[in-house]
């Protein structure tokens, strides 16, 4: 009987894998009776891992959004990572490579770095430095000729921060390429203000 419950159990699983990834409502559940038992260590061990799958799941889904790799340009798998240890907020990056030439695209959202951002955008008179359209909205462009390298700034809403750098380019136009594949209007959507 008990085999039986457990091959139907994983059979659903098979079927139907939302239910094997929801683990959220539980982990809220096992925090809520843990607290309402004056256990706080579980509880808050239950809402660091309920947490870290909700940012695992947006994560997975800004992901999407992000530029694709220039032509012939080599993409490294997406990484996300919580950035609680910097004041909030949720990062999803990915680098691309060409040769010598590096890429680090990175998408932050909710964390005091959006305001840092804005307020560098706002003062775009900075040596090297030039205002761009990307999809319609202000960013800035910072190159070094000298040094082959930049980076490309856009803050599309309050809780978001677009940003490529790039290490050893042949110029600037590389940046200004890759920011323009970045899907705004999913990032929006996904992403209300």
């Amino acid at each position: 009987m008990r085999r039986a419950a457990l091959l139907l159990g994983l059979a659903a699983l098979w079927v139907c894998p939302a239910l094997a990834a929801d683990t959220v409502p539980v982990r809220l559940d096992a925090a809520r009776a843990a607290h309402a038992k004056g256990d706080l260590a579980r509880a808050a061990i239950e809402l660091e891992a309920a947490v870290a799958e909700l940012q695992s799941r947006l994560g997975k889904m800004l992901g999407d959004f992000l530029p694709p790799p220039p032509t012939g340009w080599q993409a490294e798998p997406v990484e996300i990572q919580s950035l609680s240890g910097s004041g909030g907020g949720l990062a999803v990056t990915r680098a691309y490579a060409r040769d010598d030439n590096t890429l680090n695209v990175s998408l932050i959202i909710d964390s005091p770095a959006v305001a840092a951002a804005a307020a560098q955008l706002a003062n775009s008179a900075q040596p090297n430095t030039r205002k761009v359209k990307v999809g319609g909205e202000d960013a800035v462009l910072r190159w070094d000729s000298q040094g082959r390298n930049g980076e490309v700034l856009l803050v599309p809403g309050p809780r978001i921060l677009l940003q490529i750098e790039g290490d050893n380019l042949g110029s600037a136009d590389v940046l200004s390429e890759a920011a323009k594949g970045w899907n705004l209007a999913g990032i929006k959507k996904a992403l209300p203000q």
